[in-house]
């Protein structure tokens, strides 16, 4: 199989970019190659700056310090005259437009640190957060915790 590295010794030495010593030099240099951006730039960003912890280690690390609602008991306590929890959809607005369940608030999870107090003001409520997969809904859940929405949990 081929090799997918290197190591920044081999990088230095073989590299001929990185043999361009003047700043200047090396700047021009870059921006007349007209290159794309990397693959998997973004992830490797993120993971590095998190002390290297892939997406599924934050989901999991969000799971073990969350509960669950099973979609079972959600939909029994819908058919319920009182419910006792408040549905959170942190899909994004047009997925919440094309379907949700019946009388869920929608705030798109790159929005909730932002509109939480406005369109929960009870930080004692018990909050079921929903998404598609249930992933982003478990990290919401973690967010809202460590917000102070003590009873805050995560739809199976």
């Amino acid at each position: 199989s081929a090799r997918e590295f290197s190591t920044i010794g081999e990088e230095m030495a073989q590299n001929k970019r990185l043999q361009v010593t003047d700043r200047e030099k090396f700047v021009e240099m870059m921006q007349s190659l007209s290159l794309t951006m990397p693959e998997h730039l973004s992830e490797a960003l993120r993971t590095n700056l998190t002390g290297c912890k892939t997406v599924e280690q934050l989901i999991s690390e969000a799971a073990q310090r969350i509960s669950f609602m099973s979609q079972e008991e959600v939909l029994r306590r819908i058919r319920s005259s009182d419910t006792g929890i408040t549905l959170l959809d942190v899909r994004e607005r047009d997925s919440f437009q094309r379907s949700h369940i019946p009388a869920a608030i929608l705030i798109p999870r790159g929005q909730l640190e932002l509109r939480v107090n406005e369109l929960l003001p009870d930080p004692t409520a018990r909050i079921v957060v929903y998404c598609q997969f249930g992933k982003i809904s478990t990290l919401a859940a973690a967010t809202l915790r460590d917000m102070g929405f003590t009873r805050a949990i995560a739809m199976e």
